[in-house]
């Protein structure tokens, strides 16, 4: 009877481990060269992060007017706010690899990170500038209009600009700014058997350059920013199925893993040079912005860049 309960445990024993292994074949088959392959893809996208995040902020803030005016003295006071959606096309091919090899299906090699924000611009006082302030706070979202992704973010963002021209019938306006982002959120690849994800925290300081000119009801403008960045990016990937992590664990095999990219101070040999443009439509105290940036640096292997509407109300 005790011979026939072994056989019986070692039959559904080897039985269990046949129908888990099917999903993970490709860890079983190699499982080391695909456990460095799934920390090399996240590490890699690690890295994609710290440089797409910094474009997804500053496109967050952009008004048409180089120079909104003065807030005092001026009559009427000029100032305004409203909200900013927008998307950043990130390379996602480390992600799409790690969870390639985790059996999480759906996740491409691009994605359209979605960003949104409400943001409020005062004038100067006295002297030709602006100052403004962007904030939001998310929750977690389930982006799957593309592929099986969730996000959440936190970003604030400060902007000072001076007007080297305020312009006027002829002359366009014309301004130099400097501004600061901090972002802070995830991004996360799910399924039931396996997740993998990056949580990231980025400071990100710019200078900035941009001419506008309103012809009428539009205000078309160009502009020029240098990022400067520094993060602290932690990725980790785990199997949640049972069976899977009571076999892998049975072998002594790992099953997850973590690691993290940082960079400890703002690296001005790896700036990001960005151009940005777009146009504004104004009706009366109603302005709809639409911009469109890329990142000079990183277009070609990354093809980084950002699209983005904004909704406000101004005076």
């Amino acid at each position: 009877m005790k011979i026939l309960k072994k056989i019986l445990a070692s039959s559904l024993l080897l039985a269990g481990t046949f129908v888990w292994a099917d999903p993970f074949a490709s860890i079983l088959s190699d499982y080391y060269s695909t456990v460095a392959g799934i920390n090399s893809g996240m590490d890699d996208f690690a890295n994609q992060l710290s440089i797409a995040i910094p474009q997804a902020a500053t496109q967050q803030n952009v008004w048409a007017d180089a120079y909104i005016g003065k807030l005092l003295p001026s009559v009427p006071p000029h100032l305004g706010g409203g909200v900013n959606v927008g998307f950043t096309h990130i390379n996602t091919a480390g992600l799409a690899k790690a969870a390639s090899a985790l059996n999480i299906s759906g996740i491409k090699d691009s994605y359209y990170y979605p960003v949104f924000t409400g943001d409020l611009r005062i004038g100067g006082l006295f002297l030709p500038f602006d100052l403004d302030v962007s904030f939001m706070k998310t929750g977690q979202i389930n982006a799957n209009f593309i592929s099986d992704i969730t996000v959440d973010f936190l970003t604030l963002g400060l902007e000072g600009r001076y007007a080297l021209l305020e312009g006027g019938v002829i002359q366009p306006r014309v301004s130099i700014g400097f501004g600061y982002f901090y972002n802070q959120g995830s991004l996360m690849a799910n399924a039931d058997a396996a997740q993998a994800g990056v949580n990231y925290k980025i400071h990100t300081m710019y200078v900035s350059a941009q001419v506008s000119k309103t012809i009428l009801f539009i205000t078309p403008f160009a502009g020029v920013r240098a990022l400067v960045s520094k993060c602290d990016n932690t990725w980790e990937w785990s199997i949640n199925d049972s069976t899977a992590v009571a076999a892998l664990t049975a072998e002594g095999k790992a099953t997850g893993g973590s690691g993290s990219v940082v960079t400890e101070e703002f690296d001005l040999n790896a700036f990001q040079p960005q151009f940005y443009f777009g146009a504004a439509f104004r009706f009366l105290v109603l302005d709809l912005t639409a911009s469109v940036s890329t990142d000079l640096r990183h277009i070609s292997d990354s093809k980084l860049w950002s699209g983005n509407i904004s909704l406000r109300v101004s005076i």
